[in-house]
């Protein structure tokens, strides 16, 4: 099985990133192949709304890294979608990925996506914006399958979501990703 990770969070060994380690850690010791790709690390511009891609067959005008991810992402089976809560919804980085897949998301058909988040709250209820914000991309992906959620509450400095729950979940989540 071919996981692709897209870590969201500007913080390279921030609480996304960690968590995304644990994930990642679970799924390869159930036999998956397993990328992660720091998107914060990769030029990608906005969607301009032109609907170029709609005229040409799913390929954006825009020259720059989402080239390559989009065939990592139709290519992946399971799609994890990595991020810190800003002003209760995900990174603008992660957001400009999931507006680009206007161009293809059709082509995601089928696939499983799962979700992990990371927070200053003290607890999940400050999550909901950011869920709903990724339930409504999901939606739109034609018999997308969510597998599962983490969410890494009381992470402001980086390293705090070691002391949490979420880090077993998330090994958990990747180890049993074969099963969903």
């Amino acid at each position: 099985m071919k996981v692709l990770i897209l870590e969201g969070s500007p913080r390279i060994k921030g609480n996304s990133s960690i968590l995304c380690d644990e994930f990642e850690r679970g799924a390869i010791e159930s036999g998956c192949d397993v990328e992660k790709i720091h998107i914060t690390r990769k030029k990608i511009g906005g969607c301009l709304g032109c609907d170029a891609c709609q005229r040409n067959g799913g390929n954006c005008i825009q020259k720059d890294d989402m080239t390559e991810i989009k065939d990592k992402m139709i290519d992946a089976d399971a799609i994890v979608l990595a991020s810190p809560i800003y002003f209760y919804s995900m990174s603008s980085q992660l957001k400009a990925l999931i507006d680009r897949t206007y161009a293809f998301y059709t082509k995601l058909e089928s696939k499983t996506f799962y979700f992990i988040i990371t927070c200053a709250a003290p607890d999940e209820s400050y999550t909901k914006t950011m869920l709903d914000a990724l339930h409504g991309f999901t939606c739109c992906v034609p018999n997308s399958i969510e597998g599962g959620t983490v969410i890494g509450t009381n992470s402001s400095n980086a390293g705090d979501v070691k002391q949490s729950k979420a880090m077993l979940e998330a090994y958990n989540m990747g180890k049993n990703i074969v099963n969903h």
